[in-house]
């Protein structure tokens, strides 16, 4: 559609009545009304600058600016980016949205359907089918798509979406990884060039070895308390409580979280999903 085209539908919309706009919008699929909305943003010369850290082509917004009710910030670094959590009850549906490369955990099962990629469908169309079980961490490519929960029960899912302005944290010197010196406790669960999703469990009482970690963004999966020793001095613990569903921001420029050994002081069995920066 032409900019002329496009001029043309904003002064239509521009002299129409509430009840011509709404007829005339009924008959459209929520994708088409979307790229309505984008291609009337060009009016006067002006662009409609869309809400939210992202900015995509397409004029489609992020999924936290499209559906606000399903999709919330639990942890955010400035700067480099947010962890989202997406819950969805039985039946809702949210509407069509664009997103960054991300990584994702999916906290329970969950049966989707998704109209647009990574289903084999279009963003318009009926959607296929996706049913991804509890513990599944799959990255996908950047994306736009519109997403239904057609089980039973509600679907709960978290996943990091980089920001535009992320940069490398840079090189370590002695890096030390805890999936090397405490394989019992890390588990990396997916990686690309960029992030790691990884997976920290500790019983009761069990404590790590010294590690490094740069940016990380943490969700807590299980447990109800933690022990931080910064730089590994057993001195100067930092008892931190916890809430299963709680997200935390870890950014390396903050002591607690570049270096440290941690102990589970909880009561119950820790296990939080974290999704790291590589570079």
């Amino acid at each position: 559609m032409g900019a002329g085209a496009s001029k043309g539908l904003a002064a239509g919309v521009e002299t129409a009545s509430p009840d011509e706009l709404k007829t005339a919008l009924s008959g459209l699929s929520e994708a088409d009304k979307a790229k309505l909305v984008a291609a009337l943003g060009e009016t006067k010369e002006t662009k409609v600058v869309a809400k939210g850290p992202f900015s995509f082509p397409s004029g489609l917004p992020d999924c936290c600016t499209a559906s606000p009710d399903l999709y919330k910030t639990i942890a955010e670094i400035p700067e480099v980016g947010r962890l989202v959590e997406m819950t969805f009850p039985p039946g809702a549906q949210d509407a069509p949205h664009e997103h960054p490369i991300h990584s994702m955990y999916f906290v329970v099962d969950c049966k989707l359907q998704i109209a647009g990629p990574p289903t084999p469908t279009k963003l318009g169309e009926e959607g296929g089918v996706a049913e991804i079980p509890a513990g599944a961490a799959p990255i996908f490519p950047a994306m736009a798509h519109q997403v239904k929960n057609v089980g039973d029960k509600e679907g709960k899912a978290i996943f990091v979406e980089p920001y535009p302005s992320c940069q490398p944290c840079g090189a370590i010197e002695g890096y030390i990884s805890p999936f090397t010196v405490s394989p019992g406790c890390y588990k990396i669960l997916a990686e690309d060039d960029d992030w790691i999703t990884g997976v920290l469990t500790m019983k009761v009482g069990e404590k790590d070895e010294l590690h490094h970690h740069k940016n990380h963004l943490i969700y807590v999966e299980e447990g109800d308390g933690v022990t931080i020793y910064p730089g590994g001095d057993e001195s100067n613990p930092m008892v931190v409580p916890l809430s299963p569903g709680a997200g935390i921001p870890a950014p390396m420029s903050a002591p607690p979280f570049a270096k440290h050994t941690l102990l589970n002081s909880g009561t119950k069995t820790l296990k939080m999903v974290f999704f790291e920066a590589k570079k």
